[in-house]
């Protein structure tokens, strides 16, 4: 019985990991004021559905919408050598974070549609670096961030940020996310997990505030309910063995 109990909460957890292990995060920051719709206020959502809130909050009122992809990105990168990311997200007067998307969407689609809702031009920087600089009207930039290390990846997107605002102010829209799922090992696959955080603490930590699937507390509390359990099992078998006496010892004179 026992041995079947901790049989079904070891493959709840694997079950657990598995279910955010094929995600990407969502990230949408602007320096100006806009209204998150309901559907973006959420930890975990489907590509369909955070194609349609994209689209909801993309009002075509910024003169740059900047998509960023950066293939094999997972919420549990977010918090290591992201220093610019992470201070543009946090001095953001509005941001969405979205831990965990269920799959991963083509970005390049998805800032050609945005194009063609506000009617406005897209434009490919992974094709010249001073692409930034040659725009003259409201535009949809696509961004791929492929260089393979963190640092670099950071620097680009902090690059590219400030080119817009130098030409634009602050009139621009970020969204940053990934087109494609990271694989894990599956060593690892324990510790990518992320677990969602306090809705009302997202605005102060963010999806940058990573948990680990063991830490310090959950380990001395399993250390500790390994040495209860076994005591309580125990005590209470020999409390009910006790039996009643089933014959009284004769008086002696």
């Amino acid at each position: 019985m026992r041995t079947a109990f901790f049989l079904s909460l070891l493959l709840a957890s694997v079950y657990e990991v598995s279910a955010v292990e094929k995600t990407s995060p969502f990230l949408a920051w602007s320096p100006q004021e806009f209204t998150v719709t309901k559907d973006l206020n959420t930890q975990v959502i489907s590509v369909q559905d955070l194609q349609r809130g994209v689209h909801d909050l993309v009002d075509c009122s910024h003169k740059v919408i900047l998509v960023v992809d950066e293939p094999g990105l997972h919420s549990s990168d977010l918090g290591r050598g992201r220093d610019r990311l992470k201070n543009q997200v946090q001095e953001a007067p509005s941001s969405v974070q979205i831990p965990f998307i269920d799959g991963a969407m083509d970005l390049e689609k998805l800032a050609e549609s945005l194009s063609q809702k506000c009617q406005t031009s897209f434009v490919n920087a992974n094709e010249a670096d001073d692409t930034v600089n040659t725009l003259e009207g409201p535009s949809v930039i696509y961004k791929r961030l492929d260089s393979g290390s963190v640092v670099e990846n950071d620097k680009s997107l902090d690059k590219i940020i400030s080119q817009i605002r130098n030409k634009f102010q602050d009139n621009f829209l970020v969204l940053y996310s990934s087109s494609q799922t990271k694989e894990f090992p599956i060593k690892h696959r324990l510790s990518a997990r992320q677990l969602p955080g306090d809705p009302a603490s997202q605005k102060q930590s963010g999806i940058f505030h990573n948990y680990t699937f063991f830490s310090q507390g959950i380990f001395m509390g399993l250390l500790i309910v390994v040495i209860v359990i076994p005591i309580v099992f125990i005590g209470v078998t020999w409390n009910l063995s006790v039996q009643q006496p089933q014959r009284f010892e004769k008086k002696q004179n």
